[in-house]
């Protein structure tokens, strides 16, 4: 029988996918990576994330579209043993919902889901700068997981603010046969445009003061965009195309997802997002609508 109080031996995490309502893409930043503004939102589509305490072993990883060392909730397990300087025996099972490798945050919302189920498993009770950093560290979506609520992400999207949007918020999420590389398309992005601090700072700021001014779905439509999609649709138009397909189902506002190539559409209630799911019957295509903020590591 349990000890009551004691850690729990198998814990269960709900891993939500994200979609980018708007995302704006500036330049390359010195580490490499490119300065974003961003905003995200976490969706009821869901991977789930089962963690088992075992005896030994070390860490262990079964997940069916990237097993063992190179899936990122093994790298969140190790970044935290290195941190707190100690070892972890856990099996971690990953029920995989999120389409692989669709701008949707799959990867890293397992790899938050993680961590929160390793602080559950050993009443860790890590600073929430601890958690941040190490977040981080595995990836620079993995930090917005830990708040499952809309955010701003700025710099590399690991700069986070909390927001408050209109609600509810349906959606309708398509995924063509398509797997694209996220270093490839902001390559394309580099290849086509060349932009400046000083062209993309005025740009951040307009959409700042728009999602303050937000008050009906209405608004949120409005501020659809990203900046990736035009780069991903010339070399591979059926994301154009389902883009199209979208609105002409109704959407108010459409667009791709993060780096794809995976396309949202915004609609005006659950009713119209099922009806327009419904036609879209050559694709993968889910209806999910917002989560509503928790605590800060509550899942």
């Amino acid at each position: 029988m349990a000890v009551s109080g004691a850690p729990p031996a198998r814990v269960e995490v709900a891993a939500p996918a994200k979609v980018n309502l708007a995302l704006l893409v500036g330049p390359r930043r010195g580490d490499g990576y490119h300065e974003v503004f961003s905003l995200m939102l976490p969706v009821t589509l869901a991977d789930l994330v089962v963690a088992e305490r075992l005896r030994d072993g070390g860490v262990l990883v079964h997940c069916p579209v990237s097993p063992g060392e190179d899936n990122l909730v093994a790298h969140m397990a190790h970044e935290l043993e290195r941190r707190l300087e100690r070892r972890f025996h856990v099996r971690f099972t990953i029920a995989k919902r999120v389409p692989h490798g669709a701008g949707l945050g799959g990867g890293s919302s397992d790899a938050a889901a993680a961590l929160v189920a390793l602080e559950r498993l050993y009443d860790l009770r890590l600073p929430p700068r601890v958690r941040h950093e190490a977040a981080a560290a595995v990836g620079s979506d993995v930090p917005f997981f830990l708040w499952p609520g809309p955010q701003v992400a700025m710099g590399r999207g690991q700069a986070l603010t909390a927001v408050d949007l209109p609600e509810p918020l349906h959606l309708v999420v398509a995924v063509p046969d398509l797997a694209l590389s996220t270093e490839t398309v902001y390559r394309w992005r580099d290849e086509d445009v060349a932009l400046s601090l000083l062209e993309f700072a005025p740009r951040t700021q307009a959409l700042l003061a728009a999602i303050g001014a937000a008050r009906r779905p209405a608004d949120i439509a409005a501020l659809v965009h990203n900046d990736l999609e035009a780069h991903v649709a010339a070399r591979h138009p059926r994301v154009g195309a389902l883009k199209q397909a979208l609105l002409d189902a109704g959407a108010r506002a459409a667009s791709m997802s993060g780096s794809g190539a995976a396309v949202f559409g915004l609609f005006e209630g659950a009713e119209a997002a099922e009806k327009a799911r419904a036609r879209l019957a050559s694709v993968r295509a889910f209806c999910v609508s917002d989560l509503q903020p928790r605590a800060p590591g509550s899942r």
